[in-house]
């Protein structure tokens, strides 16, 4: 397994208890498929520099996770899918 981090922004329109459930939706996923799950750092509601889809802010976390190599595929296939998550960025850190 390797070393990994996700940065993800959620739809910060959803209410409080949606955004927690986009998170713990990521999190169960990683830990579901063989993955093991470290520090998740909730930033909170940012500001865009930027409008993306016609949105000004978002809410954002970063979660730290060790995972076999298909899952990161998979995780990627779930950021891109569901309508909660507006943009995600899984890298290996160095």
């Amino acid at each position: 397994m390797r070393k990994y981090e996700a940065m993800v922004i959620v739809d910060a329109r959803l209410e409080e208890g949606d955004i927690q459930k986009a998170v713990d939706r990521f999190s169960k996923a990683i830990t579901d498929n063989g993955g093991l799950l470290g520090k998740v750092d909730r930033w909170g509601v940012r500001r865009f520099t930027f409008e993306i889809d016609h949105q000004n802010e978002g809410y954002y976390f970063v979660a730290e996770f060790n995972a076999p190599d298909g899952l990161v595929d998979q995780l990627k296939r779930t950021l891109l899918i569901s309508d909660e998550y507006i943009r995600g960025k899984i890298v290996r850190p160095t």
